[in-house]
């Protein structure tokens, strides 16, 4: 089942995306890989700290009706990131 959808994705999207994803895969493989997976953990953990200690709460939740923590969105987008960054960490 796994090598049929292998298949049919290389068949169909292949020739589409390789012209796109070719030169940026020939420019990205001369890096040392563990940079990229620092710099992917880097940007979500910089943003999650942006959103849950700077940015303006009046600002994030303008026009909400409850005023509980559980409706505050800087909350949701840290609990949301966090399980990007803990695949990352799984799969570096």
């Amino acid at each position: 089942m796994e090598a049929m959808i292998e298949s049919f994705c290389k068949t169909v999207f292949y020739p589409i995306l390789a012209p796109f994803f070719l030169p940026i895969n020939s420019f990205l493989g001369k890096f040392y890989q563990p940079y990229a997976s620092i710099c992917a953990v880097g940007l979500f953990v910089c943003t999650m700290i942006w959103v849950g200690l700077f940015l303006n709460k009046n600002y994030v939740n303008r026009g909400r009706p409850y005023k509980s923590v559980w409706s505050d969105l800087r909350l949701w987008t840290v609990i949301s990131m966090t399980p990007h960054v803990l695949v990352y960490f799984y799969f570096r």
